[in-house]
């Protein structure tokens, strides 16, 4: 009973830590400066909601929401694709090398991307990509790969051998076994994958940093650094500004918990 309480409390403890941030700051987005200088955490007595409507309009975020929002459909459904088939064929095909190539893939979750950003800010400049949205897109989902064939290969590799068995006697191409029985016996884990990509890229901030001076191509987290920037002392509009960025977040989390839990509890593989 001790340590069901403590477990619970220590629970509780994390949960607050995790929330209590994003509360302050969703308050101080509906408050006026006066109010925030008297008491931070005291509720506003009339809900500024025309902080929001200023800041998008002054931080020019409805551009940069398009953009977050573009690359990280584009970088989520191929890294999806790609890694299951990377995964796929290192879990199913022995092929001299694999495991050599696999360890090499590997490296991309090993070397940070501080460490790659100047060569790969020279090798977009070399392609003529600065200042674009493939200079954001195409090496993001060359970082996704790393950890999606990690991942979709123990997924692939804990599927029993029986059910590949059947599948080949009943003359199946090993592009049909991928996507008609293994992809389909991934669902939950996939989901998950695609969530993880998901948060990842829209959270991104150095890449598009380096790789886009241009403010048309920005994403939000780059947006609300020079919209930050240019409103240092009105802090209710920088709340503002940092809730438009995490509220998408905090919905798609919550739509899709349960499949997220699913996905990293169950596995890939149903009974």
């Amino acid at each position: 009973m001790i340590k069901r309480g403590l477990a619970y409390a220590v629970l509780v403890l994390g949960c607050l830590i995790a929330i209590v941030p994003f509360a302050i700051t969703t308050l101080a987005s509906l408050k006026t400066m006066p109010e925030i200088v008297q008491d931070v955490l005291a509720l506003p007595a009339t809900p500024a909601w025309g902080n929001y409507a200023e800041a998008w309009e002054q931080g020019r975020f409805s551009r940069f929401f398009l953009n977050s929002t573009v690359v990280a459909i584009a970088v989520v459904i191929p890294s999806v694709v790609f890694s299951s088939m990377t995964g796929y064929a290192f879990a199913r095909f022995r092929f001299r090398g694999s495991n050599a190539i696999f360890g090499y893939l590997l490296l991309g979750m090993v070397v940070p991307l501080q460490a790659m950003v100047v060569p790969l800010f020279y090798l977009l400049r070399e392609l003529n990509m600065l200042d674009s949205l493939w200079a954001l897109i195409l090496p993001q989902i060359a970082l996704s790969m790393s950890f999606g064939t990690l991942l979709m290969r123990q997924t692939f590799a804990s599927v029993p051998k029986d059910i590949v068995e059947a599948s080949v006697l009943d003359g199946a191409s090993s592009w049909q076994i991928l996507w008609q029985v293994m992809f389909p016996l991934s669902r939950p884990l996939i989901g998950t994958l695609g969530l993880l990509f998901f948060i990842w890229t829209w959270n991104e901030f150095l890449l598009p940093l380096v790789v886009n001076i241009d403010p048309d191509y920005h994403t939000l987290p780059v947006g609300l650094l020079y919209f930050q920037q240019r409103w240092t002392s009105n802090m209710p509009l920088i709340a503002a500004g940092a809730t438009i960025i995490f509220v998408p977040l905090i919905l798609i989390f919550m739509m899709f918990q349960k499949q997220l839990i699913r996905g990293l509890t169950e596995g890939a593989l149903k009974g």
